[in-house]
């Protein structure tokens, strides 16, 4: 009889053993740190992926055309680091260690901050932060822009410049080692216009001088393609769906995406004030025009949740690449 049980037991042990060996692995930060292409194999992919005419299969891709809709970062951020509505709302006084990603133990420090376009980027940053040992502080509200702006259609002006205005001094006074503000260029004007060049340009000219007792090196980032509806009426969900079997036709061409006058902004502050450009487009852009969607072996990867934000997943998947990328262009 005492054999008999112990070998149930035994039987037991090992069908156990088995079925965990079998079960996919629980995804973790470290998993997913592994995950993600090297930036050489990204631009390979998304070059080749400019050149398809079909699109993907949007019930199998990562995630889906569904998913993607809702898949956003707001999961990830505390409270306190991130403000959505129009109201005032005070910074936390704490945003070192409350609002750290990344490698929260390194001893330098990169400030992300801005809109919903720097917590679309929160992924790959905190990604690219551990890899590289460094701590990410982000601190965003949504429909501000870090650049002192006029007042825009969705945000009241002042509850945008405080915001503005306490993101900068957080960064003067965490004297972080990088500071990397994002934000979404064109922005409407309570007039339903767009800010032109000259505006831009004094915007962030602006923001700059604001940062300078923080010592930290800004690192201006290139907008990621947006489907801005004053020149497209396609957007990456018709792209994937009524466009599909003539994909290139919806996609966005480099030429266009260097037309945005923002985008000609960013490249003269960035000359005039010396000031390093994140090379980021070629996450996104083929020679000659740029995808919603990235296939690598064995899986598509959609890239947007809207017309002017990737979504969560695919910020995960590349946050390896940029980490490489970011690499050049940190201090030593």
């Amino acid at each position: 009889m005492r054999n008999q049980r112990a070998i149930r037991v035994v039987r037991v042990f090992a069908l156990s053993l088995i079925v965990l060996l079998w079960l996919p692995a629980t995804p973790s930060t470290a998993g997913t740190v592994s995950q993600g292409p090297t930036l050489s194999q990204l631009i390979s992919y998304v070059d080749a992926s400019s050149n398809l005419k079909q699109g993907p299969n949007v019930l199998t891709s990562t995630p889906t055309l569904t998913q993607a809709a809702n898949d956003d970062t707001a999961t990830m951020i505390p409270g306190p680091c991130i403000a959505f509505t129009p109201a005032i709302k005070a910074l936390p006084t704490t945003a070192g260690t409350t609002c750290a990603f990344g490698d929260k133990t390194a001893t330098k420090t990169l400030l992300l901050f801005g809109d919903s376009q720097a917590s679309m980027w929160l992924p790959a940053f905190n990604i690219a932060g551990q890899l590289l040992k460094w701590k990410v502080v982000f601190l965003a509200k949504d429909g501000c822009a870090p650049w002192v702006s006029p007042v825009t259609k969705d945000q009241g002006s002042l509850a945008c410049s405080d915001w503005e205005r306490g993101e900068i001094a957080v960064a003067n006074k965490l004297k972080p080692q990088a500071v990397v503000p994002i934000g979404l260029t064109l922005a409407e004007l309570s007039d339903n216009q767009y800010p032109s060049t000259i505006q831009f340009v004094g915007e962030l000219q602006s923001m700059v001088k604001a940062l300078a007792p923080s010592g930290a090196k800004i690192l201006l980032m290139q907008e990621i393609p947006q489907f801005y509806p004053y020149f497209t009426s396609a957007t990456p969900e018709a792209c994937l769906t009524i466009h599909t079997s003539s994909i290139q036709s919806c996609e966005l061409t480099i030429k266009q995406v260097k037309a945005i006058e923002t985008t000609v902004g960013l490249s003269d502050v960035a000359s005039i004030d010396h000031l390093a450009t994140l090379p980021i487009r070629e996450l996104f852009c083929g020679k000659k025009r740029c995808d919603v969607f990235v296939d690598s072996p064995g899986e598509s990867h959609l890239i947007y949740q809207d017309w002017a934000h990737m979504n969560a997943t695919y910020s995960t998947w590349i946050g390896p690449a940029l980490s490489q990328l970011l690499a050049k262009y940190l201090p030593a």
